[in-house]
């Protein structure tokens, strides 16, 4: 007697041969490209980070340098207004504090010296700024003890002109590091800028 279509044992042989005719897993050349995409999604992945950190890291260090050099030209610019107020805070004086009377410097240096005399001829103090490490530095004789005025200091030169010296500060972002190759640590490059200062030496009437 043969088995009608509807036999529930002719069911079970046909579910128990789709099931033995599959296959699971991943065959070895398939884990190869896998692996290979993955890779390459990687390689990609990277370079987008690279390509959006380093304009934001270039923003960052030249804003630094920019900044930096403002301190520093506002410190210059209230010691060579002609004036010091002889507290030793380093703020622009008036026509009744100490009064610029030293010279000019007439060779080229790592410092800046500036003379102050009192109105009536006494009391004189001495003000210097120079380069310490990575940092500019302004100093007041008698008065406070130095005080860095701006960072990321590379060099500091003063040179002598017709009408004052010739102020040039170099700044570098991040620091200076010691070693064979000073130009910058890390994966993105160090950022530099030059900043000159032309000083109008003031000058006095004759009393």
């Amino acid at each position: 007697m043969r088995a009608q279509s509807g036999d529930p044992a002719m069911h079970i042989k046909r579910k128990q041969a789709g099931a033995g005719g599959g296959r699971g897993g991943f065959t070895i050349a398939e884990m190869v490209v896998a692996t290979l995409l993955s890779g390459l999604l990687a390689l990609l992945l990277a370079g987008a980070v690279a390509a959006f950190a380093r304009p934001a890291a270039e923003v960052d260090g030249r804003t630094r340098l920019a900044l930096e050099a403002s301190l520093a030209a506002e410190a210059l610019a209230r010691d060579l207004g002609g004036y010091l107020t002889p507290d030793g805070g380093g703020s622009r004086g008036s026509l009744e504090d100490c009064r610029l009377t030293g010279s000019p410097p007439a060779v080229a240096g790592p410092a800046l010296t500036l003379t102050f005399s009192g109105v009536d001829g006494v009391g004189q103090y001495t003000v210097t700024y120079q380069q310490a490490g990575t940092e500019l530095v302004r100093s007041q004789t008698p008065g406070a003890g130095p005080v860095a005025v701006a960072r990321h200091v590379a060099g500091f030169l003063v040179e002598p002109e017709a009408a004052g010296p010739k102020v040039t500060l170099t700044l570098q972002h991040p620091d200076p590091g010691p070693g064979p190759n000073p130009q910058g640590r890390g994966p993105f490059p160090s950022f530099r800028g030059v900043y000159v200062f032309h000083v109008q030496w003031p000058t006095w009437p004759e009393s």
